[in-house]
């Protein structure tokens, strides 16, 4: 080393401070910790809550599920039996004063009144109007878009009554 005080040599190296530690962590991350954790719950209680009342939905689909395999031989009741699947889950859905008392056309109007857009509401009213007319048994063949376009409409029907209560 040299005695001047403007050489180079006598410089020292930079003293860095330590890393930044991350804890304790800071208040505000506490503070969005909680704030996650109270949606989360909030988020899993509502989808328990849906779950819970979409259960006549389920208990329809799967109905309508043991009718589509029941035997294939005589299908004259299956119209009868998807109208009566389909009202029990809009009583449910819409009320009993609102449906209860919708037979008919009527009860055709009302399928195809709250029926989503992509459902077929023909299939739907022209099985209800044979299971109105009891002197027409149900083919195997018409029976299966009936079934089909019927869980379809249950479909739409996921959280109506939760969103009613």
């Amino acid at each position: 080393m040299s005695a001047d005080p403007g050489d180079l040599a006598n410089l020292a190296d930079l003293a860095l401070p330590l890393p930044v530690s991350f804890s304790p962590p800071a208040a505000g991350i506490w503070i969005a910790a909680t704030a996650a954790l109270v949606a989360l719950v909030l988020f899993g209680w509502r989808a328990l809550q849906r779950y819970r009342a979409d259960a006549y939905l389920r208990a329809a689909a799967a109905e309508l599920d043991a009718l589509a395999a029941g035997p294939k031989g005589d299908r004259s009741g299956i119209a009868e039996a998807v109208s009566a699947i389909l009202k029990r889950a809009a009583i449910v859905a819409y009320g009993r004063e609102r449906v209860a008392s919708l037979t008919g056309v009527a009860w055709a109007g009302f399928i195809a009144e709250t029926a989503p857009p992509g459902v077929e509401t023909a299939t739907i009213a022209a099985g209800l109007a044979k299971a109105l007319d009891t002197r027409q048994a149900t083919e195997a063949a018409a029976s299966e878009p009936l079934v089909r376009e019927a869980k379809s409409w249950l479909r739409c029907q996921r959280g109506r009554a939760a969103a009613e209560a």
